[in-house]
């Protein structure tokens, strides 16, 4: 915060803040989206693929089946969120 003091008054002006924010959450986007690209193309691609091989599961495979894939994408989707944020808190 010091480094964004230009002109040394111990305060920031409103430019200085300015400046101050934008370094500070400069990879804050990047990050964001990257999970967001994740979590919201990625997770329900390998949520579909994996019910299609659990579905040959002796036991298992006939309860997948009842499942729609839409519930079954959204709840492996919330699994790997909840899998994230866990992740992150460590």
């Amino acid at each position: 915060m010091q480094e964004s003091d230009i002109n040394l008054d111990g305060e920031l002006d409103r430019e200085e803040f300015v400046k101050f924010i934008r370094r500070l959450t400069k990879d804050t986007f990047f990050t964001v989206s990257q999970g967001l690209i994740l979590t919201l193309a990625v997770a329900p691609t390998v949520a579909l693929l994996t019910k299609r091989t659990t579905e040959n599961v002796p036991g298992v495979g006939k309860v997948v089946q009842k499942i729609p894939n839409s519930v079954y994408a959204s709840l492996v989707t919330l699994v790997i969120v909840a899998f994230q944020q866990g992740a992150e808190r460590s």
